[in-house]
């Protein structure tokens, strides 16, 4: 009983914070950047990424967005709950959060529904979105079974996003939708690891459940760790390996820009650059989702790094994590293993792997200026 009591005071609490900061309102002329998934560590990286002109805007606001279901979750409702408390307790007033509401059956999640009135409503306001990384989609939404290595533990997460990245887009699950984006060719949509793979499977495309068993025949732990740098894409399989050690560092790894890519076109970089990239997942695209094509891949060719939109010029998916705010920090240490020096700064890496940290920053030069062009 009391367990029950505690929950109800907790999600209490949590619906008065946002609340708080919902009826604030949204400020004529500023960009509106609406972000997926706004938990503690995913607004800390926008915060941080603002502050110190990573996010080279003069104004912005932050509209945070996820669905009530998830607040079931006790994990996810923590995680919404200490992202609330950090911007009341900061006084972080460009930062806002929203709730999803309602139920879609999955057979509906490709068509007109119950969300598509709040979609809209969202999608007006927004100079720009981001989907952020997390844990994997129910392989239901693209026609697989479950495999024993899957962990789509945050459902309603999932059915919500990927609705709505249809309902943007559109896609071969429902060729005759009109996507939203019909309306607004050129509106920056960043989509990041899980982000990405929620990309694809909104345009209908499919995914490898679990990278080093699929792709590369392993087993074990100890197997990946001893493949080549290139080919390990998670930093899970360190930290299984020694558990108790929560200071073990990033995962870096290198890929290979397509000539056609918005890194070449845009950003200024050359398909013979190999940045390296901040890396953290085990699934990836499979098959590609309707009107997508690949402008990144690892370097053995083998996994989709990079994916972009072949009718709206800003839509980017990417696997890899430019967005984490550790990556910036100059006083941030991390051990390269257990009993190493705690002396491993990703900042200090991307510096002295060009063009590591200049490609990590074009991104959100890119993402900026999309947006800006697109205030209301």
């Amino acid at each position: 009983m009391k367990k029950v009591i505690r929950s109800i005071f907790f999600l209490l609490f949590l619906s008065n914070a946002l609340a708080a900061v919902e009826a604030q309102g949204l400020p004529p002329g500023v960009p509106v950047i609406v972000m997926t998934h706004p938990t503690l560590f995913q607004v800390k990286n926008i915060v941080e990424m603002y502050e110190k002109d990573i996010i080279p805007l003069p104004t912005l606001v932050l509209l945070g967005i996820f669905h009530e279901d998830e607040l079931a979750n006790p994990e996810e409702a923590k995680a919404y709950k200490d992202a609330a408390a950090y911007v009341k307790e900061n006084g972080i007033s460009w930062v806002r959060f929203r709730t999803i509401s309602g139920r879609v059956k999955i057979d509906d999640l490709f068509d007109e529904n119950l969300w598509s009135g709040q979609f809209r409503e969202i999608f007006a306001t927004a100079s720009g979105i981001l989907f952020t990384g997390g844990m994997d989609i129910p392989p239901a939404l693209y026609n697989q079974g479950i495999s024993l290595l899957s962990e789509p533990t945050t459902p309603a997460r999932s059915f919500y996003e990927i609705s709505f990245l249809f309902h943007l887009l559109g896609g071969s699950k429902n060729p005759a939708f009109t996507p939203f984006l019909a309306g607004r060719r050129d509106f920056p949509l960043l989509a990041i690891c899980l982000g990405a793979q929620s990309l694809n499977v909104a345009a209908g495309g499919s995914l490898i459940q679990d990278i080093p068993s699929e792709v590369y025949g392993q087993k074990t732990v100890e197997e990946v760790l001893a493949a080549a740098p290139d080919r390990i894409h998670s930093g899970v399989y360190l930290a299984k390996l020694f558990p108790n050690d929560s200071e073990l560092m990033m995962t870096f790894h290198r890929i290979r820009l397509g000539e056609d890519s918005v890194f070449v076109r845009k950003m200024g970089f050359s398909s013979g650059d190999r940045p390296f990239v901040a890396t953290a997942h085990h699934q990836a695209i499979a098959e590609l989702g309707a009107n997508l094509h690949v402008t990144a891949t690892s370097l053995d060719g083998k996994i989709v790094e990079a994916v972009e939109h072949r009718l709206f010029a800003n839509v980017l998916g990417i696997q890899f994590h430019p967005e984490r705010h550790t990556l910036y920090r100059k006083g941030f240490f991390q051990r390269e293993k257990t009993g190493a020096p705690l002396n491993f700064n990703p900042l200090d890496f991307l510096q002295t792997h060009p063009p590591a940290l200049a490609f990590h920053q074009a991104i959100w030069k890119w993402f900026a200026e999309a947006v800006s062009a697109k205030k209301l």
